[in-house]
């Protein structure tokens, strides 16, 4: 079976040493009047550790395009074949 995905959102915390957490906000308000965010686990698809995904800063709004694929003690991932970073995130 063949998976293709594609997602843009913000980069989120790091759950391993190659895989980080993307998260995407939701295209309509819940009952509060609050947009909500779903939270998406993503795969370098390089196993090196300095690749430039993991390095990446907290906020940076990237573009991916990769497959699905379970991993164990994560679960479903997306595994990133392509990345794009679309803006940086604002210097606080």
């Amino acid at each position: 079976m063949i998976s293709n995905v594609m997602i843009i959102g913000e980069i989120g915390d790091v759950i391993t040493d190659n895989t980080r957490f993307i998260r995407v906000q939701r295209p309509y308000r819940d009952s509060k009047g609050v947009f909500s965010e779903d939270l998406f686990p993503i795969r370098y698809w390089s196993k090196a550790t300095n690749n430039y995904f993991m390095n990446m800063k907290l906020g940076t709004l990237i573009g991916i395009k990769g497959r699905l694929e379970y991993v164990e003690n994560i679960g479903v991932t997306i595994i990133c074949d392509f990345l794009e970073s679309l803006h940086l995130p604002l210097a606080k």
